[in-house]
């Protein structure tokens, strides 16, 4: 399988798809929160059409994140306005959020910039990753990732 993870550039720049072994280690955890491992920072939904962010502010409903759809290939958050959000990412590998699409049965829709998968990792190092993927099927059928989800 091959495919892209959820990586960060920088604190002050946009969470962005890469190599898996260019990501950092995500864990998802009991409470539905994406955080980076060994840190307080967690990913959380800001407006529609805008980047997924990290925070430390983990407990509010935008820091939880949940698969939705038949298929649990897209990723959503609720804003404390009860707005539901799904990840996306556009044409520059950019992860941002935006309206969850293709939720109904329109044969006519593409999902695919929303399809993120949260999995384990193996990866050799000293503990396990699990990793953050998105699911593009235009390009790649199975993506593992290295996980904050």
């Amino acid at each position: 399988m091959t495919g892209l993870c959820v990586r960060r550039i920088s604190f002050f720049q946009p969470l962005e798809l890469g190599p898996c072994s260019e990501s950092d280690a995500w864990d998802y955890t009991p409470t539905k929160t994406l955080t980076l491992t060994g840190t307080y920072f967690c990913l959380q939904a800001d407006k529609s059409g805008q980047p997924a962010k990290l925070g430390i502010m983990c407990t509010n409903s935008n820091s939880k994140w949940q698969a939705i759809s038949d298929s649990k290939m897209h990723l959503s958050s609720k804003l404390q306005d009860g707005t539901n959000l799904c990840l996306d990412v556009d044409s520059k590998n950019v992860v941002f959020t935006n309206t969850c699409k293709c939720l109904s049965k329109d044969k006519t829709c593409d999902p695919a910039s929303q399809w993120f998968k949260i999995i384990d990792s193996t990866r050799k190092q000293n503990t396990t990753k699990s990793f953050f993927q998105s699911k593009q099927i235009a390009q790649f059928l199975g993506n593992t990732f290295s996980y904050i989800l």
